[in-house]
């Protein structure tokens, strides 16, 4: 009998602690979201679920572009940058100016040009604080010329600096954010060898001081950049913003036949954006998913909030101008020390590389403005792409069972909506807040699968 009241109250206790750890991170996740976004009422659109236009051929300068890309250099790359010597690129570390090093040397045996004034890095400082000595973080950028000086320009952007030591564990950040990192040196390097006639610019931009605690902040070497240009704002065609390219599908997604999924965010924000993003010619084994950026950004319990996940954040507060952001998505790796070269899929990040090298070029060349509108959404091709990426949620008993019953109320919810907005009904802002909680959920599950706490969202 004592024994049992020892377990009961021991059971008690173990509780007890489970539910002040899910207390104190509904909290960080109330207070961390950002302050700046002042509205969660959003456009709501169709330039996503209209009839796509007809795709396009990739043009000569595509293909050659696509088909000069050497996809050995890609691993390479990764297993430079994410070597356990470099003890995870923590920003302002001698590891992270040595993959700083690595990056820079890659740029010049491309052939690209220094971006910012002669040099390829550009210092950055804490807070706007221009005048300080010390930098804080230090961008790195290079430049493929068209054939007019003032001609405009489009950038891929893509951080180089991770975690660090955490609690005596390296966070190597092979996927976040080595993987797209190794694209963008590919790119450069087929860049260099075919030398395409563009009408516009090509910029490979890579940030520093991405990672927590900059994130969604002036640190951000991103958030420099974009107030500190080195080419006219005006001219800025478009930017194309890559985070975690190299990941696993994971078993939901297989089920789901989703293995090749890249998903393209950011598209909504114009009829000739989404048209331009969806009428490039398709890639084998590539399915771009796309997606509007709210369905990434909601906050559990701040629904006046929107949470940017990568380095398109200062762009938007402070330019306004077009972008898409791409990633195929957190794995169960992201943000631990089993980031690691060997967990990556490196026969898909060579095929999602051909893909972004003929988005590049033909932003690079094609005809027309590009428009930008923020806070805007298209609710009937979040939700069908919702329903799509939780297909095989029940092929797999991953999930405790709280957050299994949560997920399927999720996906009946969602196919609810989906048969009345297809009869005609109008979306709200409290039917879309409903389905950007559950596509957060639906990503944290497959982040975290043992999180059962995700259910009380």
């Amino acid at each position: 009998m004592h024994g049992r009241l020892n377990q009961r109250r021991c059971a008690r206790v173990a509780l007890g602690a489970r539910l002040v750890v899910v207390a104190a991170w509904l909290v960080v996740l109330v207070t961390s979201a950002p302050a700046d976004a002042q509205s969660s009422r959003y456009t709501f659109v169709d330039h996503l679920s209209s009839p796509a236009p007809p795709g396009a051929l990739a043009s000569a300068a595509a293909t050659a572009v696509r088909d000069g890309l050497v996809a050995g250099t890609l691993e390479r790359d990764v297993r430079v940058l994410a070597a356990p010597e470099m003890r995870g690129r923590l920003r302002g570390t001698e590891e992270n100016a040595r993959a700083r090093a690595h990056i820079v040397e890659r740029l010049k045996r491309a052939g690209l040009a220094p971006l910012f004034d002669g040099s390829f890095e550009q210092p950055t400082r804490a807070d706007g604080a221009a005048a300080a000595a010390t930098p804080y973080a230090t961008n790195v950028g290079a430049v493929f010329r068209a054939a007019q000086a003032d001609a405009e320009w489009i950038v891929l952007v893509a951080h180089y600096d991770h975690l660090g030591v955490v609690d005596g564990a390296i966070h190597a950040g092979a996927d976040d954010n080595a993987s797209s990192v190794a694209l963008l040196l590919a790119l450069a390097d087929s860049l260099g060898r075919s030398r395409p006639r563009l009408r516009r610019h090509v910029v490979v931009l890579f940030p520093d001081a991405e990672e927590p605690p900059d994130i969604r902040t002036e640190r951000m070497g991103s958030s420099w950049f974009w107030r500190h240009l080195p080419l006219p704002a005006e001219r800025l065609h478009l930017a194309i913003v890559l985070d975690l390219m190299g990941g696993r599908a994971s078993p939901e997604m297989e089920a789901a036949g989703l293995t090749g999924a890249l998903f393209v965010l950011g598209a909504e924000a114009s009829r000739g954006l989404a048209d331009f993003a969806r009428a490039l010619p398709p890639a084998d084994g590539v399915e771009p998913v796309f997606l509007s950026l709210p369905m990434i950004e909601a906050v559990p319990y701040a629904p006046g909030r929107r949470f940017a996940r990568s380095d398109y954040h200062g762009l938007r507060e402070h330019l306004g101008r077009p972008f898409v952001f791409l990633s195929t998505g957190r794995t169960e790796t992201y943000h631990t020390e089993r980031d690691t070269p060997d967990t990556l899929d490196y026969a898909k990040l060579g095929r999602v590389t051909r893909w972004v090298a003929v988005l590049a070029t033909h932003a690079a060349e094609t005809d027309g403005p590009l428009e930008w509108r923020d806070f805007t959404a298209d609710p009937l091709a979040d939700a069908r792409s919702l329903l799509r990426m939780s297909a095989g949620l029940g092929k797999h008993g991953r999930f405790p069972w709280p957050l299994r019953r949560a997920l399927a109320a999720d996906r009946r919810m969602v196919e609810q909506l989906l048969r009345r907005w297809d009869a005609g009904e109008a979306p709200t802002p409290e039917s879309y807040r409903a389905l950007v909680l559950a596509s957060t959920r639906l990503q944290a599950a497959m982040w975290r699968p043992g999180g059962w706490y995700f259910a009380l969202w």
